[in-house]
């Protein structure tokens, strides 16, 4: 019942009348099979993998072999909360222009999660998301005493001899300082990129797009991981970390393959449909306002010009 949940998402009444349940009693008997499940399917599927083993099974990035992961944030949309303004607009999301929770995951080149963060509001920047996991992410890449013998020169292994590389994108420029990592070069002002500075751009997009696959894997496995969030704030983190632990098992079975970026780029341009619906909506009422308004005024000078000859 929580898998069929978990992939049909929708209501509680509806999914506790397609069981024959009453919605509390189904809501209490999924929540606490998923707090049991969890931890379990969590620590067996969510695993850091070295570069030895990456090595040996033969998956490694294309371009960058001497990485070990890459880094995104996912973002979901949620309703909007309740309360007050100040705390409902750390909930939205500037770049998304919604409503919603954002989750940091670490892909391997293999495309299975070797690491995601807890939930966060849709306003926290992903570059703080990253700044908070820096623990992990020194951890995780970090070279085993075999691991120091293989050659590394590339970007960055001056500096830090001692890790491998996290493939991250342009949102996190100045993280560098923390961390052995690899973004694409911004374009300056008022200039232009150089045809290797573009080249390098695209080696690095070709490298991290494993990252929007396994989202897309997991947005086409699991509607509870798209779909606007509906339910309690307190329930997301367990259920998109059994979500994500069981995509993992499923990618052992099925690679990821161009339909899942393909999927997730579709997830995207609903949100973005989403976002500019809301703004036309809000535009329209906002016009509407002003046109009443000016109509109240106009009445009401109307009628003080009346009582004035009157």
């Amino acid at each position: 019942m929580a898998m069929t949940v978990l992939k049909h998402y929708s209501s509680w009444d509806k999914n506790a009348a397609d069981f024959g349940f009453k919605p509390p009693t189904f809501e209490n008997l999924v929540m606490r099979a998923l707090a049991v499940v969890e931890p379990v399917l969590y620590e067996r599927f969510i695993v850091c993998q070295s570069m030895s083993s990456l090595v040996q099974s033969g998956h490694r990035f294309s371009n960058y072999q001497y990485a070990s992961y890459a880094v995104d944030v996912k973002f979901q949309p949620s309703l909007r909360p309740m309360g007050r303004f100040a705390e409902q607009k750390r909930y939205f999301s500037g770049k998304q222009g919604l409503y919603g929770y954002k989750i940091e995951a670490a892909v391997s080149p293999d495309g299975r999660c070797v690491a995601m963060s807890c939930s966060l509001p849709g306003s926290v920047h992903d570059f703080t998301i990253l700044h908070s996991q820096q623990a992990i992410h020194k951890a995780m890449p970090e070279k085993t005493p075999d691991e120091s013998l293989r050659p590394d020169d590339g970007e960055l292994s001056t500096q830090y001899p001692e890790s491998w590389v996290c493939l991250v994108d342009m949102t996190y420029i100045g993280i560098g300082h923390v961390l052995r990592r690899i973004h694409p070069k911004r374009r300056p002002a008022n200039g232009m990129l150089d045809a290797d500075d573009l080249e390098r751009n695209e080696r690095i997009s070709s490298d991290r797009v494993v990252v929007e696959n396994f989202f897309g894997r997991v947005c086409a496995l699991w509607k509870i991981s798209y779909a606007t969030f509906s339910w309690s704030e307190k329930n997301y983190y367990v259920i998109q970390r059994t979500a994500f632990s069981l995509t993992n098992f499923h990618l052992s079975l099925m690679p990821l393959r161009s339909e899942d970026e393909t999927f997730y780029a579709y997830v995207m341009a609903r949100y973005e449909r989403m976002a500019t619906e809301k703004k036309r909506k809000r535009a329209e009422s906002q016009r509407r306002y002003r046109l009443n308004r000016q109509e109240r005024l106009a009445l009401d000078h109307n009628r003080a010009g009346r009582l004035r000859f009157s």
